[in-house]
C-alpha cells in the first residue's frame, strides 16, 4: 500500500460540555482517524493497528462497507481501549475516570496503551514489499523506537508523518523531540502541545519555533480557529472548511493523516493545509469516524478545489 497509518484503535462514548452524549460507542483512535484522512481520497491506503478482540463489532461491518483491508489489524489482547470522553466549553477534553471504572480496569486500560502501539517492526512488516511512499504514527520521543524506524525508512524509503503524542509535548523533552525529527518529514501538532513543547504563549511565537525544527512541513493545529501550513520560509493560516458540525473527535488525526497524502502527493503548503481542513471538516460530520468514503469523496475533492482556488487568490499565490 501507499500509505500504512499505525497506531492505537480506540472505542470512544462521547459527552459534550452541555451535559448530551452520543448513545453509543463509535470507532476511534488515532491511528483509525488518522486513516479515514487519508482514506476519504484514496483507497491506497492501509491501517496497521494492534487491537482487542471486541473491536468486531464495530469494525467489522464499517471495513466491509468501506473496502478497509483488514491485514494490517493484529489482535493481541482480550479487548481494546475504551475511553469516556469529556468535552469542555473551550473544546479541549478529558478523560471521565468515574465512566472508565475502578482501578483494576483503569490499570489495565493504562497497560494496554503501551502493548498495543504499532513498533517499528509492525510499519516495516508492510513497508518492505517496496510500494509504501508514506507512514504515519501517533507517537512518543522515544530514542530507540525513532532509530529503529529511522533504520526501517531508510531500507524502504518512505516519508514520515509524526502527531506527537501530548505527554510528549514539554519544554524539558524538547532535545529529544528535536533528536527525533531527524527522522520526519511532516510533523504535526496542536496550540496546547506547541506551547507546551518551546513554552511559549501564541500562534506567532510557536510558528517561529516551529520553523527552526528540522522538519519540512508542520501543520500546526488551533483547534476550532483552523490551522496553520508552516515551512521554514511561511506560515499559512487557514479557518475551517465550512459544513455542519456533529462531534469533534478525533478531527486533529484526520487532519494530520489527509495532510500526509497532500504531502506525498506532492501538493505546495497551501493545498497541504487545505485539505486537512477538508479531511477535518468531513470527519466532523458524524459520532466516529467517517461511515462511508466513496459517498463523499467527490464532494471533498470539490470543496478542496474550491477552496484552493479561493486562497490562491488571498495569498496572491
Amino acid at each position: 500500500m501507499k500509505y500504512v497509518i499505525g497506531g492505537n484503535v480506540m472505542l470512544d462514548t462521547v459527552r459534550f460540555a452541555d451535559g448530551t452524549e452520543h448513545t453509543q460507542e463509535s470507532i476511534g483512535g488515532p491511528a483509525t482517524f488518522a486513516y479515514s484522512g487519508v482514506k476519504l481520497f484514496t483507497d491506497d491506503v492501509m491501517q496497521c493497528s494492534r487491537v482487542g478482540e471486541d473491536y468486531h463489532p464495530l469494525f467489522d461491518p464499517w471495513m466491509e462497507k468501506n473496502g478497509v483491508e483488514s491485514k494490517g489489524f493484529r489482535i493481541v489482547s482480550e479487548s481494546c481501549n475504551h475511553s469516556y470522553l469529556v468535552y469542555n466549553e473551550d473544546t479541549t477534553y478529558s478523560f471521565d475516570k468515574t465512566i472508565i471504572g475502578d482501578l483494576s480496569f483503569l490499570s489495565e486500560w493504562t497497560q494496554n496503551q503501551g502493548y498495543m502501539k504499532t513498533s517499528p517492526a509492525d510499519f516495516g512488516d508492510f513497508t518492505c514489499e517496496g510500494d509504501t511512499k508514506g507512514i504515519y504514527l501517533a507517537q512518543n520521543y522515544d530514542r530507540v523506537f525513532w532509530d529503529q524506524l529511522g533504520a526501517i525508512k531508510n531500507r524502504d524509503g518512505f516519508k514520515v508523518m509524526w502527531e506527537i503524542e501530548g505527554p510528549s509535548s514539554q519544554n524539558k523533552y524538547l532535545d529529544k523531540v528535536i533528536y527525533a525529527c531527524q527522522y520526519v518529514d511532516i510533523f504535526s501538532l496542536n496550540i496546547e502541545e506547541a506551547q507546551n513543547l518551546f513554552d511559549v504563549q501564541g500562534d506567532e511565537a510557536c510558528i517561529q519555533k516551529l520553523q527552526t525544527l528540522p522538519v519540512d512541513f508542520t501543520l500546526f493545529r488551533v483547534g476550532e480557529r483552523g490551522l496553520y501550513a508552516v515551512t521554514k520560509d511561511h506560515a499559512y493560516y487557514l479557518p475551517p472548511a465550512p459544513g455542519p458540525f456533529v462531534d469533534p473527535t478525533g478531527c486533529g488525526n484526520t487532519s494530520t493523516g489527509a495532510a500526509l497524502y497532500a504531502y506525498v502527493e506532492g501538493y505546495d503548503p497551501l493545498m497541504i493545509g487545505i485539505v486537512a481542513n477538508v479531511a477535518s471538516a468531513f470527519n466532523i460530520r458524524q459520532f466516529g469516524v467517517i461511515q462511508d468514503f466513496a459517498a463523499v469523496r467527490d464532494e471533498a475533492m470539490a470543496q478542496v478545489k474550491e477552496l484552493y482556488d479561493q486562497y490562491r487568490k488571498e495569498f496572491a499565490l
